[in-house]
C-alpha cells in the first residue's frame, strides 16, 4: 500500500507554536514584576551600567512625601498614592483615563546591591532609584 504524505503535521506545529505565544503573552507577567495592588501600577524600567543598577518608575502626580521605598533582600517595594487634582471633583467626565489612589508595587532587583548606597529622587514625575552593585560573594575552595 503506498504511502501518502500529507503536511498536516506541519501546520498542527505551527497551530501549536501560534497558541503558545498567545498564552504566553496573554499571562505574561513583566520582568521584574512580583505583586501589585491598589487602584494602579506604575511602569518601570530596570537598567544597569558597570557599576549600577537603575529603576525608573512613572509616578507623575504622585507626591513624593505620600511615597515609600523599602529594600527586603532583593525586592524593593513601591507604594505611595496619587491624588486626584482638587478641581476635578464632582465634575462631569467625557473621558477620564488617569488613575488614582493607592498602589503598590514589588520588584525584584535582578544583581546583589549594596543596601547602604541606594539614592532615590523624584524628577518631573519620574522616580530614579540607583543602586550599587554588590561584588558577588567568592571563597576559594581549598583541595584536598
Amino acid at each position: 500500500m503506498p504511502v501518502i504524505k500529507i503536511g498536516i503535521s506541519k501546520e498542527i506545529d505551527k497551530l501549536r507554536r501560534e497558541f503558545d505565544e498567545i498564552m504566553n503573552e496573554l499571562f505574561r507577567i513583566p520582568y521584574g514584576a512580583m505583586t501589585s495592588s491598589g487602584g494602579w501600577i506604575p511602569a518601570i524600567d530596570i537598567y544597569a551600567d558597570s557599576s549600577c543598577i537603575y529603576v525608573v518608575a512613572d509616578l507623575a502626580g504622585v507626591d513624593s512625601e505620600s511615597l515609600e521605598l523599602v529594600l527586603e533582600g532583593q525586592f524593593l517595594r513601591m507604594s505611595g498614592n496619587r491624588r486626584p487634582p482638587l478641581t476635578i471633583k464632582k465634575k462631569r467626565f467625557f473621558q477620564m483615563e488617569v488613575e488614582y489612589g493607592p498602589f503598590e508595587r514589588v520588584i525584584r532587583i535582578p544583581l546583589p546591591v549594596k543596601a547602604e548606597q541606594i539614592m532615590a529622587k523624584m524628577d518631573n514625575g519620574l522616580l530614579l532609584v540607583r543602586f550599587k552593585k554588590r561584588e558577588k560573594d567568592k571563597m576559594q575552595i581549598k583541595i584536598k
